[in-house]
């Protein structure tokens, strides 16, 4: 079984699988269809982590290829170097975000030639072969690319390949990329180690045109007009794919694996679990004011925790032991009152005030089970829609470094040469008392990913609902921070706008839930529920193109 965000995507995992291929193999085929028909969302610029089940040795592996600061930086992304200091230059604006500085170095290319090197069963060449058609002949545009290139038709890259005239691609008409089916070519007849190759053809045009800064739209007239990136073809070649061990804890009756930091996403999943069982979750009834008022207090409690403390684990010390304690647990959900909302939601741990997260469209979630009972929970980005807005030699480009807290906020999340920053990702695998996977979960959709996927688990295991059915129901969350809400500086309390859960706003209100908001909330979830009997059950979130496809 294959739950992707396109119908190609999961269809060439699919084939891979009837191929007698592993959950490895598929999921390399699935990101090369997604850089094609998906590329708003993840590619081979960007950033990926992968949970992975070994039914042989019956072991998690969790492998992380998160992009990485270059080996030059400042401690904040819009400060500018000494050499730019000495131009003039005081400070970038607040649109540094879509320019050549924001780009990571890549590393999904690594982290999925590490994952086949360990566990492909198929050749390493052949998986690329349905991307590389898509790209070369072209594919019929999704409704999603054409909703989210809207926001991607102010860059001139994204202009010149989705946006005829100026605006976006019709749904269904034929785009493609033949640049990147080269790159796909060159990467399947060379390895992964050709993306990367000093004086290949990649990494030094990767290079170069991220150094061509990224011209601003018309209407942002702070700071320099470009703003190059700092990353070399060095960083590009010794940029390293790690393998961490992965975040597994007891919740709600089962064993859940999540992704440790520098992700903050897994720490939060396990946190709300944790919350909103001690909250008595379980007696909740889903589609009620008071279920949805424990999921949005645990997220906003467990949510300012996790991004306060977290950062990258090879450059400080994050407290995961400290934060999933079940004493400090107890202490944080004794908190929480079935009758009025937590007042100024501050972290209990660590002393660094939490950065805040968006909610965007961002990102993709591929979910696999395969024939040997191996199971991948794969998040994948180039971080926000189209990434920083370039493109290079088709691939987007990623603007992960936006992920890093502002320069003064202190805690461990400032940036620093080859550092990871911390991410909202959360692929998760979710075991039985007896060791047996249960389900594989995970979504996309930035800083709310961990009420997503934790809200997938307590819908399926506690309150038994089916995977489509627990994707398709209104989002609550309370992940967004914003600045002014009742007086203080507290975690905004969200209900999906045009869903059923905007009824909860006028309850929500009465309970002092501040800012209570109806929002787009439009997650990217891929779920598959591996049923005692041994049955596959698998939806893709209805928010996009998505599909689930087995055999």
């Amino acid at each position: 079984m294959v739950a992707a965000a396109s119908p190609p995507a999961a269809l060439a995992g699919c084939a891979v699988l009837w191929r007698g291929g592993s959950a490895a193999d598929a999921a390399v085929a699935v990101q090369a269809v997604l850089a094609v028909v998906e590329p708003q969302s993840s590619g081979l610029g960007g950033g990926t982590q992968i949970l992975y089940w070994d039914a042989g040795r019956r072991r998690v592996r969790f492998f992380e290829g998160l992009a990485q600061a270059p080996a030059v930086t400042t401690r904040g992304l819009r400060l500018p170097t000494e050499h730019e200091q000495r131009l003039g230059i005081r400070a970038f604006g607040d649109s540094v975000e879509h320019t050549g500085r924001a780009v990571g170095v890549p590393g999904t290319v690594r982290v999925l030639g590490l994952l086949h090197r360990r566990f492909g069963r198929r050749p390493w060449g052949s998986l690329f072969d349905a991307g590389r058609r898509l790209a070369a002949r072209g594919f019929p545009a999704g409704r999603y690319l054409h909703d989210m290139a809207g926001e991607g038709c102010a860059y001139p890259d994204v202009r010149a390949l989705y946006c005829p005239g100026g605006r976006p691609m019709p749904t269904g008409a034929r785009v493609a990329n033949p640049e990147l089916a080269r790159v796909l070519y060159e990467v399947a007849a060379g390895g992964a180690d050709a993306f990367y190759a000093p004086r290949g053809g990649i990494a030094p045009a990767l290079v170069q045109g991220a150094a061509r800064g990224t011209l601003k739209p018309a209407t942002d007239s702070r700071g320099p007009a470009v703003i190059p990136s700092l990353m070399t073809v060095r960083d590009m070649a010794d940029y390293r794919a790690r393998e961490r061990a992965p975040l597994c804890r007891r919740a709600v009756g089962y064993r859940v694996c999540t992704a440790p930091p520098p992700a903050f996403g897994g720490i939060d999943v396990l946190g709300i679990l944790g919350l909103a069982d001690r909250k008595g979750i379980a007696a909740r009834t889903p589609g009620t004011l008071g279920h949805a008022h424990l999921l949005i207090e645990s997220g906003r409690l467990a949510g300012v925790d996790a991004r306060a403390c977290a950062g990258d684990p090879d450059l400080g010390d994050i407290p995961v032991e400290g934060l999933l304690s079940p004493a400090y647990l107890d202490r944080r959900a004794a908190l929480i009152s079935s009758t009025t909302a937590v007042r100024g939601v501050r972290p209990g741990r660590c002393a660094a005030t939490a950065p805040g997260t968006v909610s965007n469209d961002a990102t993709s979630q591929v979910s696999i089970v395969d024939g040997y009972g191996n199971a991948l929970s794969m998040t994948t980005a180039v971080n926000q829609n189209f990434g920083c807005g370039l493109l290079v030699r088709g691939m987007v480009l990623n603007n992960a470094l936006t992920n890093f807290a502002p320069a003064g906020t202190g805690g461990h999340n400032l940036m620093e040469p080859h550092k990871h920053p911390t991410t909202s990702m959360a692929p998760t695998l979710v075991f039985t008392p007896q060791g047996r996977p249960r389900l594989v979960a995970g979504s996309a959709g930035g800083g709310p990913i961990p009420d997503y996927v934790a809200h997938q688990i307590l819908d399926t295991l506690i309150h038994h609902l089916d995977p489509r059915t627990a994707l398709a129901h209104g989002h609550v969350s309370g992940q967004t921070t914003t600045n002014h809400c009742n007086g203080l500086r507290d975690v905004r309390s969200d209900v999906e706008q045009g869903t059923r859960a905007e009824r909860f706003l006028p309850g929500l209100r009465a309970l002092g839930h501040p800012c209570a908001t109806a929002v787009p909330l439009r997650s990217g979830a891929a779920l598959i529920d591996i049923t005692p009997g041994g049955a596959l059950l698998a939806a893709a979130d209805p928010r996009r193109d998505g599909a689930a496809a087995g055999g």
